[in-house]
């Protein structure tokens, strides 16, 4: 019997939010000399994050170097952009979080499991702020537990992070759904025991999770 639900974050449960880079381009406008568009700030950003995210792929940004590590991608950006404006403004108005938002069924879906008792997990390949960044769109209160992969020191899809998560919710690996967009992360939850299931939202096919809806249908059967 499944008593928990571990959720992948990004593709999942929070997508890309629209409309963000306009807005962002628009707040550093007016200390950005000659003003600033959304497909300029978006072509001097994008390089910026992929050097930035590899890093978090390399597991350096554990808890204690997360705020230097964004601060130092603000900086980076705005030397970019011969911007005027303030590094540490940037970084508290606009986190890394402000940029996704959920996905369609998401806080429904949570909701439910919350009243139906099963644990509920995110396990997602990102900064410690996990937590933080379900909070900030009113998701965090309806997951038990976070389990981040600069925090763990563990990256999917290696086998450890998995048993460590199963470990830390004391539950053995028949008892625990998983859902994850990248078949990497759903095949080695597999070979480890879980129900692991294959997201892609929006994209129906043979064994896909593309609605989440579905997910209701999975754990009542």
């Amino acid at each position: 019997m499944i008593r928990a639900v571990v959720f992948d974050r990004d593709g999942v449960l929070m997508r890309p939010a629209r409309g963000v880079v306009r807005r962002f381009a628009e707040w550093l406008a007016p200390c950005t000399p000659g003003g600033l568009g959304a497909d300029a700030l978006l072509a001097t950003l994008t390089p910026i994050w992929e050097r930035y995210a590899a890093e978090i792929r390399r597991l350096k940004v554990p808890p204690e170097e997360e705020a230097r590590f964004w601060l130092e991608m603000a900086r980076e950006l705005l030397r970019r952009l011969k911007s005027r404006c303030s590094p540490a403004e940037l970084v508290t108005t606009w986190p890394y979080y402000r940029f996704i938002e959920p996905t369609v069924g998401a806080r429904p879906l949570l909701e439910w499991l919350q009243v139906q008792g099963y644990t509920v997990a995110v396990l997602s390949n990102t900064t410690p702020s996990l937590r933080e960044s379900l909070a900030y769109h009113g998701l965090a209160e309806f997951v038990d537990r976070f389990f981040a992969s600069n925090a763990l020191g563990l990256l999917k899809p290696d086998g450890r992070i998995f048993r460590r998560v199963g470990e830390e919710l004391g539950l053995p690996p028949e008892a625990i759904a998983y859902f994850d967009d990248y078949p990497d992360n759903v095949r080695v939850a597999r070979t480890l025991g879980w129900h692991a299931y294959l997201v892609r939202l929006g994209e129906p096919g043979p064994e896909v999770v593309h609605d989440l809806d579905l997910i209701y249908e999975i754990l009542e059967r």
